[in-house]
């Protein structure tokens, strides 16, 4: 959201925020029109759905030139998507309890709700849009458009030789080794489990792994070769720090740390389960069929340390600004 308020300010837009929750202080430093919807103490889940259900009532997309949805509200122009509910809910790897499943039905209902009145869908990859149709069939394939989030290079920078040298510093990457990195908020959705059972077949004094974000709760026989460096506000020196990026999710309809990743300069190691692999060409990284950790390990250790030349992101039309040139080319 925050890359594309940047996006439409610097095209000289006007940018209204519809939203029931605000943060004051980021609210502050955006020059931007915030419609906030007060919904009192309703509970969290509930909350959200009841601002569905006033936007899917009262919002009028004819009162702006360009509205876009980034949850599941069938009244803006364009739905931008970046997954499938009950796509997510198929790779869940344990039964559901009874009122996770009734939210699961929420979500749903408030989804196909969304791609049968919103004019145009933008699925953020070809994955994501084959899920439209294979859980939702009904709707029309012509509204639907394959556009990759965009990365902000403002923020996450190729960063130079001397701040290189004190991120290796400060979190002890050995230039000997191979250093992988995980960034992660739903570990065992992205395979954390299965690469740390893959790091445990490799040898300590030639391989590390670096987990940023959430913490390793729940998880057992960690390899002495794996460290936890906790949440990262700003990524860029820690991607550039390394020698990959590794993702081996289950289910990840896109994945903007691998495109982030490959920005900084670092390669990167995902699953086909990875939508940002459709982005991949040869010297970028390595894409892997499967996460089991005999075939992670196998493909960590024929791995070569390499680096990914300047400009992934304009060349695959990845920049804010080139995003916001479609999304306006969408409704004209």
């Amino acid at each position: 959201m925050l890359a594309l308020i940047r996006g439409f300010l610097a095209a000289g837009d006007e940018v209204h925020i519809h939203t029931y929750d605000v943060d004051k202080k980021l609210a502050a430093r955006l020059p931007v029109i915030i419609h906030r919807k007060k919904l009192f103490s309703l509970p969290g889940r509930w909350k959200k759905y009841c601002f569905l259900h006033l936007c899917n009532r009262h919002f009028d997309r004819k009162s702006y030139d360009l509205s876009l949805a980034l949850t599941r509200t069938a009244s803006a122009h364009i739905a931008v998507v970046g997954g499938v509910h009950p796509a997510s809910v198929s790779m869940r790897q344990q039964r559901s309890h009874c009122i996770r499943r009734f939210y699961d039905r929420m979500e749903t209902k408030f989804e196909r709700n969304m791609f049968a009145q919103t004019p145009r869908i933008l699925a953020h990859s070809k994955r994501i849009a084959g899920e439209i149709s294979t859980y939702y069939p009904e709707t029309d394939l012509k509204r639907i458009t394959v556009g990759y989030p965009p990365i902000d290079t403002d923020f996450f920078t190729r960063v130079k030789d001397d701040e290189l040298l004190q991120t290796k510093q400060r979190y002890q990457i050995d230039s000997a080794k191979m250093t992988l990195l995980f960034p992660s908020k739903g570990h065992r959705r992205k395979g954390l489990e299965e690469l740390l059972a893959a790091f445990a077949q490799l040898n300590p004094k030639k391989f590390a792994l670096l987990v940023a974000g959430e913490k390793m709760s729940g998880f057992v026989d960690i390899p002495a070769h794996v460290r936890y460096v906790g949440y990262v506000d700003n990524l860029s020196a820690l991607y550039s720090a390394v020698d990959y990026t590794v993702l081996p999710s289950h289910y990840e309809p896109f994945g903007l740390a691998v495109v982030e990743s490959l920005h900084c300069g670092t390669p990167v190691l995902v699953t086909r389960q990875v939508g940002a692999a459709e982005l991949l060409h040869s010297g970028e990284g390595v894409v892997l069929e499967s996460n089991s950790p005999e075939i992670l390990a196998h493909a960590i250790e024929k791995s070569d340390k390499t680096r990914v030349p300047p400009g992934f992101v304009h060349r695959n039309g990845l920049s804010i600004c080139q995003h916001i040139e479609k999304l306006k080319a969408l409704v004209c």
